[in-house]
């Protein structure tokens, strides 16, 4: 069987698409694109945006003018099946508790082992999907409608595919999921995000650990303590969302502007050379240009690398849909342009403290004549390898000394080469 498999949207749908993959090629089916006409093509939706909306619905259309056998899943099928069946009677939706169950035991992939799925767009890096769901309420959020409540995968049966990511020859494990500060308390007994990573580091060996996506509230003392740890990567992802609190108080966030920057500033001050990102929210109900300027200068102050940031979208169903105090496209591009200069300001200077520094860093890539990296605090490197000298492989971890910016990226040269699992 030829397939095709597009996704959309956030690391825990790269996972599951990536697992089904994984799951075909073992198989005996043939990966192709879409212009090569799949005989199947399963588009893993998103729905967090009307963008993504949008996106859904043309790489669906686009299957089906190639006459491929289209299943449709994610988040945007789960909330969007009648419109779906207004598109084409012949889409196949499969929802989001079914969709790994649906295309493992339909015949298509009869050997089932499992091995955790890799980051297409980065395939030394394994992506290990360890929750699904979440339990929060955030007043603009559609997620939780698709997803449902969070629920946990067991530490045992995590642990079991971070050692076959070693055995593999992975050396980098990015734990995702839809929230995974939610990890374990669905668990008996119950457990934590921070249990987790502790058992991960203490049973198995040499791969790092990488978090993503962490809220200000379910950020404990201990993955703090634990975030020293040569293993755990020093990248962290916080959500602000606002930088006024009386915005933060109708999205429904759980926390305000203090507790965020004595976060981040406990971070920053235990951990050396951190990264630390943000998500940030323009244009929500309410914010005028006063509220705005709070966010501004807020995160202005802050020890950040990077700041993510999205125009609100409206989302049907959400109780920020019909809230008064809608504000323009206008305002919202005008604010999130100002934003994201700021994130490359900032960025830019977090990329000049690195040189001179010598950075662990995993080998992505040959492209063109350089080699591409990332570093444990998450840069992007490039670096020349010596022919006949020296060679390093995809998935090694090697040290970089950091020589200087070229082109806003990164460059760097080889210092040691740690072979940890082999090329």
């Amino acid at each position: 069987m030829r397939f095709c498999i597009l996704t959309l949207g956030c690391k825990a749908n790269q996972a599951e698409s990536s697992t089904i993959e994984y799951h075909f090629l073992r198989n005996s089916h043939v990966p192709v694109t879409l212009n090569d006409l799949p005989d199947v093509c399963i588009i893993n939706t998103c729905s967090v945006t009307a963008k993504s909306d949008y996106q859904s619905r043309q790489l669906i259309r686009r299957a089906i003018k190639a006459g491929s056998k289209v299943f449709a899943t994610g988040c945007y099928a789960e909330l969007n099946r009648e419109e779906l069946r207004s598109i084409s009677e012949d889409i196949s939706v499969i929802s989001n508790k079914d969709k790994l169950l649906h295309f493992l035991d339909t015949g298509l992939a009869v050997d089932k082992t499992v091995v955790p799925a890799h980051d297409k767009n980065a395939r030394s890096r394994a992506l290990l999907k360890i929750q699904d769901g979440c339990n929060a309420g955030c007043s603009y959020c559609i997620i939780p409608r698709s997803r449902g409540r969070s629920i946990s995968r067991p530490v045992t049966d995590i642990i079991g595919e971070v050692s076959g990511l070693v055995l593999s020859g992975y050396n980098e494990v990015v734990l995702t999921g839809i929230h995974i500060g939610f990890y374990g308390i669905d668990l008996a007994p119950q457990t934590t995000l921070s249990d987790l990573v502790e058992a991960i580091l203490n049973n198995t060996t040499g791969i790092r650990v990488r978090l993503t996506s962490i809220e200000v509230n379910e950020f404990t003392d201990k993955l703090l303590e634990l975030l020293g740890s040569e293993r755990l990567c020093r990248h962290v992802h916080i959500p602000l969302q606002s930088g006024d609190d009386r915005i933060l108080g109708d999205m429904n966030r759980g926390y305000d502007t203090a507790d965020f920057r004595g976060l981040l500033l406990d971070i920053h001050g235990a951990i050396d050379n951190v990264a630390i990102g943000t998500d940030v929210i323009v244009g929500y109900p309410g914010e005028d240009d006063e509220s705005f300027g709070r966010t501004y200068d807020f995160l202005s102050g802050l020890p950040l690398t990077y700041l993510h940031v999205f125009p609100f979208s409206r989302r049907r169903g959400t109780r920020a849909f019909d809230l008064p105090g809608q504000v323009s496209e206008e305002a919202k591009k005008r604010r999130a342009l100002l934003l994201r200069q700021l994130s490359e300001r900032k960025k830019a200077a977090f990329m000049a403290r690195q040189v001179g520094r010598v950075l662990p860093a995993i080998v992505e890539k040959l492209d063109g004549p350089l080699y591409q990296a990332t570093t444990d605090n998450y840069l992007k490197v490039g670096f020349e390898v010596n022919a006949g000298k020296v060679m390093v492989c995809e998935r090694e971890i090697v040290s970089l000394r950091i020589t200087g910016i070229k082109d806003g990226a990164l460059r760097g040269e080889l210092t040691v080469v740690e072979l940890e699992h082999g090329g």
